[in-house]
């Protein structure tokens, strides 16, 4: 799947994570309930990537 194909806001469910080159910051498959979040270029779980950007944060 080409990544202009690909809507960040309503991933398909062939999908377990946006495409790595997949523009944008934010990523959400409603189907599954899953959301992520790009975080120095990785695609991240949402939960996961929070908890890193707060960490970076609190130094």
């Amino acid at each position: 799947m080409s990544i202009s194909n690909v809507e960040l806001h309503n991933l398909p469910l062939d999908l377990s994570a946006p495409p790595p080159d997949a523009r944008g910051w934010l990523a959400f498959q409603p189907s599954t309930e899953k959301a992520w979040r790009k975080v120095d270029g990785k695609w991240l779980p949402i939960a996961e990537a929070n908890a890193l950007i707060e960490a970076r944060k609190s130094k």
